[in-house]
């Protein structure tokens, strides 16, 4: 080559230099801060991915220490809930020793009272002063807070709101519907003319237990009734009596308002209906003369009894009976009033005068008869009538009169916001993932169709333990209180215990019977456990279980994020050697390039 102005070989060597001088020092960042990505030229698409890789990293190990945290504050809560339960078993062995009135001192049954006082007081002091980072946590502050009318408050015994994610919405409106009513079990006893004809021996059972019972011959319905009553807080079976609805017939003249009268059967006890092989005809019959007086005749066969009533007339021959004047007429006869009975009818004071009837039969009555019922409802409660002598026959209802013995109740079918609830007695409860609500019917309005609505309007505690900023990655907590005005249930507050509350060991007697405390005190002690048991759920089968999914997935996303971004230390030093070498040999090159030009200078010589 003997051109001297352009020296290819050298431009040549000086790319070639340039390119593996950029090497290495891609090489040498690289090792230096252990990133293949340092800046968008060297991997775009890969900055993109690493950087909602990292994103999401970042908010997954946020979303850990949330959920650690509420943990933290469940735990604390569950804590205080736990002293509250150990001082309400205190106070349950103290009812019962107090109770024991027969072996202890009223100093004792005193000293047991104050004690009561005093695990109250604690109890309702753990309530105010337990929280987390200066937020109290079981004095009602953590509930959420309802709203319900008039009209929907009385058709509930008690609802609870114990976990609701508000999502987009301001409110949560909830719409309880009962598509099948609950029942109580039941069984139906027919009266039986003059009692039981033998002694007989039955066992009631219930729920609670059961109860041998000895009735004795001729024992009426009052008997049996007041038997198994006298029983019910061992069985949980009370017994109702139906009264008999004698037969009876009206007669009114249509042009007189106050000319209603009733006759009614009155052969029998207020159990019996008369011989029902016997009908009693009763007659208003115009004598067609003038003049003639009021008069009742009375004729009795093997089918029929006959009332005929002769009606007064005037000297012109109407009628001038009024229902009053046939009323004190039947009254005053002996054989007429031994069959039937009068009465005015709605408003009629009697005064109206009557016109002739044909002969009408008495009808419609029914026997008396008893029903047994279990306390409460739902399939948990049943009635059990097990004849060990005698005779004693049970049926389904008086109505279809199958035979049956033993009889179970039913759970409420009911739809919250259109779910199918889970139901258990008049209470029906709706658990999903935004969402954990039950609804305790009254008996008064254990109607199908009936539906109640409350609306929730904010309160509860949110917890963000999702990494997803939504309904779906949050949990909505509700804490009620947790004081003595609060505690209890259908019994009574547990406030009640305390002394001036009446239902203190003080109290007990006649009018407060000492399982009312009892009742109270275990009602307590359940929805505080129930408390506990939904927040040790809620900690264990979702944070913790949280807690450990988002683990793996923060495991499996770093990982890829670091197969994108981090630098692989053994293939690097490759390539930072490989460019070391190529650097060296490109200025040693360079060198060689940049001498050749001065070979020309040979031919000037």
């Amino acid at each position: 080559m003997t051109r001297i102005n352009t020296n290819v070989a050298s431009l040549r060597g000086l790319r070639s230099l340039n390119k593996s001088t950029n090497l290495l020092d891609t090489s040498l960042t690289r090792l230096s801060t252990g990133l293949k990505i340092n800046s968008g030229k060297d991997n775009p698409s890969g900055l993109i991915a690493s950087e909602t890789l990292r994103s999401q990293v970042s908010a997954i190990e946020q979303s850990i220490k949330n959920s650690n945290r509420a943990s933290n504050v469940i735990a604390t809560a569950d804590s205080a809930l736990g002293e509250v339960t150990n001082l309400l078993n205190q106070v349950r062995g103290l009812v019962q020793e107090g109770l024991n009135e027969g072996a202890l001192s009223q100093d004792e049954i005193e000293a047991n009272q104050l004690q009561i006082d005093t695990a109250l007081s604690a109890i309702n002091r753990i309530s105010a002063n337990t929280s987390f980072a200066g937020d109290k946590l079981i004095d009602g502050s953590k509930a959420f807070r309802t709203q319900a009318s008039a009209t929907d408050s009385a058709k509930l015994s008690d609802f609870q709101v114990n976990e609701a994610v508000f999502g987009s919405s301001s409110t949560i409106t909830l719409d309880a519907t009962i598509v099948t009513a609950a029942t109580q079990a039941s069984l139906d006893y027919s009266a039986v003319d003059g009692g039981l004809a033998t002694a007989s021996t039955i066992e009631i059972g219930g729920a609670s237990g059961s109860q041998v019972l000895f009735l004795g011959a001729s024992s009426s319905l009052d008997n049996v009734r007041d038997a198994v009553n006298g029983v019910t807080d061992i069985t949980g079976v009370t017994a109702t009596k139906t009264n008999k609805v004698a037969s009876n017939v009206s007669f009114q003249n249509a042009a007189n308002v106050n000319s209603n009268l009733s006759f009614s059967d009155a052969r029998a006890s207020d159990s019996i209906l008369g011989d029902a092989n016997q009908n009693i005809n009763v007659s208003f019959v115009d004598p067609s003369g003038n003049s003639q007086p009021l008069g009742v005749v009375v004729s009795n066969n093997a089918t029929d009894i006959n009332i005929v009533i002769n009606l007064a007339t005037n000297g012109s021959g109407a009628i001038t009976s009024t229902a009053a004047d046939i009323k004190t007429l039947i009254d005053n006869n002996a054989d007429a009033n031994a069959y039937v009975s009068t009465a005015f009818e709605g408003t009629s004071n009697g005064n109206g005068v009557v016109e002739a009837e044909t002969a009408a039969a008495l009808t419609g009555g029914t026997n008396a008869y008893l029903t047994f019922n279990a306390s409460n409802y739902g399939a948990d409660e049943f009635v059990d009538v097990n004849v060990l002598s005698g005779t004693f026959d049970t049926v389904d209802n008086i109505t279809d009169g199958n035979a049956l013995k033993r009889d179970i109740g039913s759970d409420i079918v009911a739809r919250i916001n259109g779910q199918v609830a889970q139901g258990s007695g008049l209470q029906a409860n709706l658990r999903s993932q935004q969402l954990d609500a039950s609804f305790s019917f009254t008996s008064a309005a254990n109607t199908v169709d009936n539906t109640a609505s409350i609306t929730i309007t904010g309160g509860g505690s949110l917890f963000q333990i999702g990494q997803d900023v939504s309904a779906a990655g949050q949990v909505g907590i509700g804490i009620e209180a947790v004081n003595t005005a609060r505690l209890g249930g259908v019994s009574g507050k547990l406030f009640e215990l305390g002394s001036g509350g009446g239902k203190s060991l003080l109290d007990v007697g006649p009018s407060v019977p000492g399982s009312d405390l009892v009742n109270i005190i275990e009602e307590a002690v359940n929805r505080v456990s129930t408390l506990r048991g939904r927040l040790g759920a809620i900690q264990k089968n979702v944070i913790e279980t949280n807690v450990s999914s988002l683990g793996v997935a923060l495991e499996n996303i770093s990982e890829a994020r670091s197969q994108i971004v981090d630098t692989d230390f053994a293939v690097e030093t490759a390539n930072l050697t490989k460019a070391q070498i190529l650097n060296q040999a490109g200025i040693s090159v360079l060198s060689i390039a940049n001498q050749n030009p001065q070979q020309v200078l040979s031919l000037l010589g």
